[in-house]
């Protein structure tokens, strides 16, 4: 995974340290929900590339990026960086349900 990407997760991780149990909450909800269309968003077209997915959900490229991040993580979605240009990332496979 791109140094960027791993920069742009640390630091979300970093920020989520000051805020309230109650919007820590919240937040986790929402990215639940997000994780869920964003997986089922790559998984009908078997890629994903980030540029894509943030006009869709109307999130920045940077959002994005720390969502395909924390599901490659978990093992939901496998990626690949490509190149050196911003936002490049393919999909490896698809997992099963």
């Amino acid at each position: 995974m791109s140094q960027e990407v791993l920069s742009s997760i640390n630091h979300s991780y970093e920020l989520a340290s000051y805020a309230t149990p109650e919007l820590r909450g919240l937040f986790n909800e929402w990215l639940g929900e997000i994780e869920l269309r964003v997986t089922d968003f790559v998984n009908k077209r078997n890629r994903g590339d980030p540029k894509e997915l943030a006009a869709h959900f109307k999130l920045t490229t940077e959002s994005i990026l720390f969502v395909l991040g924390k599901l490659a993580r978990e093992g939901k979605i496998s990626m690949q960086a490509k190149g050196r240009a911003k936002g490049n990332l393919h999909l490896l496979k698809r997992e099963q349900s």
